[in-house]
């Protein structure tokens, strides 16, 4: 989400603006809040629109019609004033990703996806069309990832807005390689049109392109036309076959959504189990770590900002110039006791630095094991509903934002990988001067190509600290912007771990332990204000919200000095 710019409305009707989530040719889109503060999508239509003929009249029964529009997969009109001098729309603010934007970022979707998409698409086009609509512009970045399944966006100005463009010289609307044969001709629009769409749409998220290539406009407009889609990358025969028949240039032989269905059902579940990143799968696989992902938590890097263009700055794979990405290390071996000023890479650590990896499954010595003190909070995060995670100190309850509960105990609160929190109203510690120590357990639902925290303390620019997975070395770390400590364990998707950092400011040290086992430490002589909100879920850098976790998180306990080994490992017990 980008601020508003001077000129934009601080108010539409009843809604009050808070930043822009984009703009094409069609309109603007801003983050609004109604005045019970749900978030809501507000698309306002271009100025220049609204002085064309008929179109303010064919706006107003396309909007009528839009308030029809229901079902799972859709985002549905909310509001609108069609009489205002610039029309405006307003419907469910959707947090999530485009299927462009996880499709080009994070690469193709595999086959038991494909198929649950196929079908969320299908039903979405079956709840449009039986409103009488046809959306004419169903095209990836149309598309919005979500926990439970797919979104499909903007079918309440489309048609409106799409025949008034076409008329113009050299104007399309969308991508012209997802539009039917007829539209680009200039022929009756039905219903056929959006299966053609669908098709298009299901090839760029099985191979990354769409079906009648790239270049001009023109000159994909004459392909889709005249020339057969290219669905050679699409992996699957069945799927290929489906996707050609969608594709088929004559409307009457493209299948309708209800038969779509029927060819993907039962649809793949919208959270498959995968397997572990980088490793393809095999027949008859046994034994090996999954991943349990939804299409969100695989595909999404704007996790700060799921709405935002791509090439927006946030806290995914780190950008050139990124200072994460040339972090210092001032690696001190625990075993030797001796301090190292030398900058060492992660590849250095092992015998030779005098420190022992550890495996993810190494436990600390039961005879070192003490009793933890209390701490400033505790949040076991296993609420069945609501958005309140309660403190077992009774002090500092926070609240909770597109967090999934869990069904069974100790199985934690899910997160999305995008937008999910659990935050207090202020700061529980103080991050540039005191001692603190926070721990949590912790279970990747993957392995991210992108930093991710679980738990950190919001400042005006960046985080004070940040317990997380870095990217960088494929390890756990205990961070501050400017340096961190990495751990010697390998990070195992879908393996709980108990992660815990130590910030010491009598020794000048952060240390990070993994499964209650010292792993790391790093001198800290650098002072973080951080006087937000603690966080769970997130980290905070650029002055915005960024890597946020995708997997579950349970058992977060933060205590106002620097803990023992021997009080680590007590946090382990039951």
């Amino acid at each position: 989400m980008q601020p508003l710019e001077q000129g934009d409305p601080d108010f539409l009707g009843d809604y009050r603006m808070v930043g822009r989530l984009g703009e094409g040719g069609m309109g603007r889109v801003f983050l609004g809040r109604s005045p019970s503060g749900r978030s809501v999508a507000i698309k306002v239509v271009h100025a220049s629109l609204v002085h064309e003929p008929e179109f303010r009249d064919r706006f107003r029964r396309e909007v009528e019609a839009s308030r029809l529009v229901g079902g799972a997969f859709t985002a549905p009109v909310i509001d609108a004033d069609t009489e205002a001098e610039q029309p405006w729309m307003v419907s469910s603010y959707i947090p999530g990703p485009s299927l462009h934007q996880a499709v080009v970022e994070q690469g193709v979707l595999p086959p038991v996806t494909l198929a649950a998409l196929a079908a969320g698409l299908a039903e979405a086009l079956v709840s449009i069309h039986r409103a009488g609509l046809v959306h004419r512009d169903l095209k990836p970045s149309n598309v919005l990832l979500t926990d439970d399944g797919p979104r499909v966006i903007d079918f309440g100005i489309a048609r409106a807005l799409d025949a008034t463009a076409l008329t113009r010289t050299g104007a399309t609307i969308g991508s012209a390689g997802f539009m039917s044969p007829e539209q680009v001709a200039g022929g009756e629009i039905t219903a056929a049109s959006d299966v053609f769409s669908l098709g298009a749409v299901l090839a760029f998220a099985a191979t990354g392109a769409g079906p009648f290539g790239v270049g001009s406009a023109p000159a994909m407009l004459y392909r889709v036309v005249y020339e057969p889609p290219d669905l050679q990358g699409v992996p699957d025969p069945e799927l290929r076959a489906l996707l050609a028949d969608c594709l088929a240039k004559e409307p009457a032989l493209r299948p309708t959504p209800q038969q779509i269905l029927r060819r993907v059902a039962p649809a793949a579940p919208w959270a498959p189990r995968m397997p572990p990143a980088g490793r393809p799968a095999t027949d008859g696989e046994t034994g090996g770590p999954t991943r349990l992902a939804t299409l969100a938590e695989m595909f999404t890097q704007y996790a700060g900002a799921p709405l935002s263009p791509p090439g927006s700055s946030g806290g995914r794979a780190s950008a050139p110039g990124d200072p994460r990405r040339s972090i210092r290390r001032d690696v001190m071996a625990p075993a030797a006791g001796v301090h190292s000023e030398e900058a060492v890479p992660a590849s250095g650590f092992g015998p030779a630095s005098g420190y022992t990896p550890v495996s993810a499954g190494a436990v600390p010595d039961p005879g070192s094991v003490s009793a933890a003190p209390r701490p400033v909070a505790a949040w076991r995060l296993d609420e069945r509903f609501g958005t309140r995670a309660t403190d077992a100190t009774g002090r500092h309850h926070a609240t909770a934002t597109a967090v999934r509960w869990a069904t069974r105990h100790g199985e934690g609160a899910e997160f999305n990988g995008f937008s999910s929190e659990v935050a207090t109203e202020g700061a529980l510690i103080d991050t540039a001067r005191g001692s603190f120590t926070v721990g949590a357990w912790v279970r990747l639902g993957v392995i991210p190509p992108h930093f991710v925290t679980a738990v950190s303390q919001d400042g005006e620019e960046t985080s004070g600290f940040y317990l997380q997975y870095s990217s960088d070395e494929g390890r756990w770390a205990f961070a501050r912007p400017d340096l961190r400590v990495t751990s010697m364990s390998v990070p195992v998707a879908g393996a709980w771990t108990h992660l815990t950092g130590v910030c010491d400011s009598v020794a000048g040290e952060l240390r990070l332990y993994v499964n209650g086992v010292e792993e790391g430490a790093i001198r800290d002589r650098i002072l973080i204000w951080s006087e937000g909100p603690f966080v769970i879920g997130r980290g905070r850098y650029g002055r915005r919200p960024v890597d946020h976790f995708p997997g579950s998180i349970k058992d977060v306990t933060v205590f106002d000095r620097a803990l023992t080994e021997g009080e680590i490992a007590g946090l382990l017990q039951p």
